[in-house]
Protein backbone atom coordinates (compact mmCIF):
# COMPACT_ATOMS: atom_id res chain seq x y z
CA UNK A 1 0.00 0.00 0.00
CA UNK A 2 1.19 3.52 -1.12
CA UNK A 3 2.01 5.45 1.79
CA UNK A 4 0.72 9.26 1.53
CA UNK A 5 2.27 12.44 2.91
CA UNK A 6 1.42 15.45 3.64
CA UNK A 7 4.78 18.24 3.51
CA UNK A 8 4.79 21.31 5.73
CA UNK A 9 7.24 24.03 6.37
CA UNK A 10 7.42 22.23 9.80
CA UNK A 11 8.28 18.28 8.05
CA UNK A 12 6.51 15.75 6.07
CA UNK A 13 3.63 13.91 8.15
CA UNK A 14 1.94 10.52 7.39
CA UNK A 15 -1.53 11.13 6.09
CA UNK A 16 -2.91 7.77 7.51
CA UNK A 17 -1.79 8.84 11.51
CA UNK A 18 -3.95 11.96 10.84
CA UNK A 19 -7.50 12.02 12.38
CA UNK A 20 -10.78 11.39 10.13
CA UNK A 21 -11.07 14.89 9.20
CA UNK A 22 -7.63 15.76 8.06
CA UNK A 23 -7.80 12.49 5.83
CA UNK A 24 -10.61 13.65 4.17
CA UNK A 25 -9.13 16.77 3.45
CA UNK A 26 -6.49 15.40 1.90
CA UNK A 27 -8.56 12.71 -0.33
CA UNK A 28 -10.20 16.02 -1.60
CA UNK A 29 -7.30 17.93 -1.79
CA UNK A 30 -5.71 15.40 -3.87
CA UNK A 31 -8.84 15.10 -6.37
CA UNK A 32 -9.10 18.98 -6.63
CA UNK A 33 -5.67 19.18 -7.67
CA UNK A 34 -6.07 16.52 -10.31
CA UNK A 35 -8.87 18.04 -11.38
CA UNK A 36 -6.93 21.61 -11.92
CA UNK A 37 -3.83 19.83 -13.84
CA UNK A 38 -6.62 18.36 -15.83
CA UNK A 39 -8.57 21.67 -16.48
CA UNK A 40 -5.06 23.28 -16.85
CA UNK A 41 -4.51 21.32 -19.86
CA UNK A 42 -7.66 21.99 -21.36
CA UNK A 43 -7.28 25.21 -20.96
CA UNK A 44 -3.39 24.53 -23.08
CA UNK A 45 -5.12 22.71 -25.53
CA UNK A 46 -8.19 25.75 -26.50
CA UNK A 47 -5.88 28.63 -26.44
CA UNK A 48 -3.96 26.47 -28.95
CA UNK A 49 -7.05 25.85 -31.14
CA UNK A 50 -7.96 29.92 -30.85
CA UNK A 51 -4.74 30.76 -31.77
CA UNK A 52 -4.93 28.34 -34.59
CA UNK A 53 -8.18 29.69 -35.73
CA UNK A 54 -7.18 33.18 -35.18
CA UNK A 55 -3.84 32.53 -37.72
CA UNK A 56 -6.29 30.97 -39.96
CA UNK A 57 -8.71 34.17 -40.11
CA UNK A 58 -5.28 36.28 -40.26
CA UNK A 59 -4.22 34.61 -43.41
CA UNK A 60 -7.36 34.15 -45.03
CA UNK A 61 -8.47 38.85 -44.46
CA UNK A 62 -10.11 39.82 -48.25
CA UNK A 63 -9.94 43.35 -48.75
CA UNK A 64 -13.48 43.06 -50.03
CA UNK A 65 -14.56 42.49 -47.00
CA UNK A 66 -13.00 45.25 -44.91
CA UNK A 67 -15.13 48.18 -43.51
CA UNK A 68 -14.10 51.45 -42.96
CA UNK A 69 -15.48 51.74 -39.39
CA UNK A 70 -16.31 55.73 -39.33
CA UNK A 71 -18.84 54.93 -42.31
CA UNK A 72 -19.97 51.78 -40.08
CA UNK A 73 -20.64 54.31 -37.01
CA UNK A 74 -22.29 57.05 -39.49
CA UNK A 75 -24.63 54.30 -41.29
CA UNK A 76 -25.54 53.25 -37.02
CA UNK A 77 -26.32 56.44 -36.31
CA UNK A 78 -28.43 57.08 -39.07
CA UNK A 79 -30.76 54.29 -38.29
Amino acid sequence: MAQYTFKTDDGLYDVEKLNDTAKTAFNYLAEIQTEVQGLSKRIDVLQAASSAYNAAIMDNLDEEALINEEEEVAQLEED
